[in-house]
């Protein structure tokens, strides 16, 4: 492949996984190369051969798509594939022959004038990693980390090119920042052949591989607020007062950050105080459950149902807050509305059009070429809806007072809002886009009647 052509391919690194073909591409590996994976400590060293298609093909004939792949299978566990595999017998690591890829891709975009926002990722995440080498990380919070790509919440597009930039300069943050809030300090870490099973481990193809995560503790601002607490040799007195300045219905005993020994509440002080008049707040003290950050929301509701209440600790086994049912119903409450809306617009959308055109015309937009072979209304998605209103002619049959342009581009923006939804993005809906849902239902009940 000649220079200019590499150049080109390498405008297209930004947000995806570097993967063998690109460096095969670029021609810093070469197809029958020989690789190795050293393992000093079991006194075990793996063979891999790269073939011309990318795969890494092990000595037993089996081949895979991705150095990590490869390297699990080899030797078992979470690995690293680029920080475990080097060319044979004492080459480089494939991790120094990505970083070189990217430099060239960082390079080749400067000097073609475009990429300046991938450019300026390539700089920081460099310096990032530099940082991380000499035991002094970067820290952020979420909030900031999600600014530099230009980001305000985490959605599934959002989260795997940042997820994937990351990886390609063999980095992950510290905890995961899909798991924590939007306001948590991260810090940038360097990634290891024995660290955690990167994403790309788990797929064999070049999709978007980013996990879906659902809601964690992490992800509810009270779990990261921070606990108000007493120690066992605190009075009742103490215990009730802060139970009243704060309006809270529970208490952490503790006798540090790390060392919870349960929680008093009103109903285990009422309880004590009832049964023995004479009680210290020591016997008012109930058992709690203490989880980590980055466990599923839905797995703590049995034990919320039973509770109310669980604390939650950091990736040090800090008790950084707490999360009550309340917490969860509002948690759940921001996502369901959005999701009840779209529903709602869904509908009447579908309405408007079924009401109005005929399947044919529906195809005619939808489906030129008969593959989908739509004969119901009901198999329409959401940009089925905005490739109908889109057309000129369908647009002037509504009959509308309306401009089409201006309709049809805010639909666009609440479809890209919908699959965010969908995918349950954890972060709440902004309140300006639960509006526009709102302002399009309006619109729609009022134009579509």
């Amino acid at each position: 492949m000649d220079i200019a052509a590499r150049e080109r391919d390498s405008h297209l690194l930004g947000g995806r996984r570097v993967n063998m073909t690109d460096l095969l591409r670029a021609g810093l590996i070469e197809p029958e190369t020989q690789l190795v994976f050293k393992r000093p400590r079991l006194g075990i060293t793996y063979s891999a051969t790269v073939l011309e298609s990318g795969k890494l093909q092990l000595e037993d004939g089996r081949s895979y798509a991705t150095p990590s792949r490869a390297a699990v299978a080899a030797a078992g566990g979470s690995l690293d594939g680029w920080h475990a595999w080097q060319t044979a017998p004492d080459g480089e690591f494939l991790d120094s022959l990505r970083q070189r890829l990217l430099d060239n891709a960082s390079a080749a975009a400067r000097d073609a004038g475009g990429e300046v926002g991938q450019a300026a990722h390539h700089e920081f995440l460099k310096e990032a990693r530099r940082m991380a080498e000499t035991s002094a990380p970067v820290q952020l919070s979420v909030r900031e980390l999600m600014t530099r790509w230009g980001a305000t919440g985490r959605s599934p597009a959002v989260a795997e090119r940042i997820g994937a930039d990351l990886e390609n300069h063999g980095l992950t943050t510290t905890p995961d920042f899909l798991k924590v809030g939007l306001d948590s300090i991260v810090e940038i870490a360097e990634r290891t052949a024995e660290d955690r099973e990167p994403i790309e481990t788990q797929f064999e193809s070049d999709a978007p591989t980013i996990g879906e995560v659902g809601v964690t503790l992490g992800n509810i601002p009270s779990a990261n607020n921070g606990v108000e607490s007493c120690n066992p040799q605190s009075t009742f007195e103490e215990a009730i007062t802060k139970l009243l300045l704060n309006d809270y219905s529970q208490l952490a005993v503790m006798t540090s950050p790390r060392t919870i020994k349960g929680a008093v509440t009103w109903q285990s002080i009422a309880r004590e105080r009832h049964v023995k008049p004479n009680a210290s707040l020591n016997d008012a003290i109930i058992d709690v459950d203490v989880m980590r950050f980055d466990t599923e929301l839905i797995d703590v509701l049995p034990i919320l149902e039973q509770n109310d209440f669980v604390f939650v600790k950091d990736f040090k086994n800090t008790v950084t807050g707490i999360v009550t049912t309340a917490d969860v119903v509002r948690a759940y409450g921001q996502l369901a509305t959005p999701f009840f809306l779209i529903g709602e617009l869904d509908q009447l959308l579908r309405r408007v059009i079924s009401e109005t055109f005929t399947v044919g015309q529906v195809a005619a937009a939808c489906d030129q070429d008969g593959n989908r072979r739509l004969n119901s209304f009901d198999e329409l998605t959401m940009g089925d809806y905005e490739r109908v209103l889109q057309m000129d002619s369908n647009w002037s049959e509504l009959g509308w007072p309306l401009d089409r342009v201006a309709f049809t581009t805010r639909l666009s923006t609440l479809r890209e809002a919908r699959n965010d939804v969908m995918h349950f993005n954890p972060d709440p809906v902004p309140e300006a886009l639960v509006a526009q849902l709102r302002h399009m239902i309006r619109l729609l009940r009022k134009y579509g009647a």
